[in-house]
């Protein structure tokens, strides 16, 4: 059952309220500890829109939301977070910051990029940018460095192994492709050629 929190607007006008984003966030968190993802959606309005570097597309929707979250407890099944700071409200409009830590283990593959288990854990740092609409989350922006994530996963291999010289080769033979098909700034024209 979706409860909004009357109170997102300060007397200043636009700004959101500190008492109702502490009260917003702790109501969250909660909902995060628990992996509770329906409780989480509560917190959300029916159209929500969730950015998160793990998807490569937008979520869109409370139900969009549920199964993302549902992923994550499947994934990552001793996932935690933990606020590293209290959240931040702007004091111009309907938005909040936080910064938190997200810990777990990539125990199973993650259906969004069919990146397979690994068994290795993750530690890092995430701010989730928060704007709201009626007392509930409109739109989320999740940010954290995906590289090193990916390194702590065993997602990318560790600089200098045989692994990453292997990549990096893919990736040269990909550079040389995508200069090739780039349009010419003078005439837009695809291949090599001459002015």
């Amino acid at each position: 059952m979706v409860t909004p929190i009357s109170r997102a607007s300060s007397k200043k006008s636009g700004a959101l309220d500190p008492a109702f984003l502490q009260e917003w966030a702790d109501r969250n968190l909660a909902a995060w500890d628990a992996l509770d993802a329906e409780a989480v959606a509560d917190t959300c309005t029916d159209d929500v829109v969730w950015l998160d570097p793990s998807v490569p597309f937008p979520i869109r929707g409370r139900k969009e939301l549920v199964k993302f979250i549902n992923a994550l407890a499947t994934s990552y099944p001793d996932l935690k977070v933990t606020r590293v700071s209290e959240p931040i409200p702007s004091p111009v409009e309907q938005l909040g910051i936080a910064r938190y830590t997200m810990t777990g283990t990539l125990t199973r593959n993650w259906p969004y990029t069919n990146m397979a288990a690994t068994g290795q854990s993750m530690s890092v740092r995430c701010i989730d940018e928060w704007r709201f609409r009626d007392g509930l989350l409109a739109h989320n922006v999740t940010i954290y460095d995906c590289l090193y994530t990916a390194r702590q996963l065993g997602i990318v291999p560790p600089p200098g192994s045989i692994g990453s010289k292997i990549m990096n080769r893919v990736q040269h033979i990909r550079a040389r492709k995508l200069r090739e098909q780039a349009a010419c700034p003078a005439c837009g024209y695809q291949k090599k050629h001459r002015h």
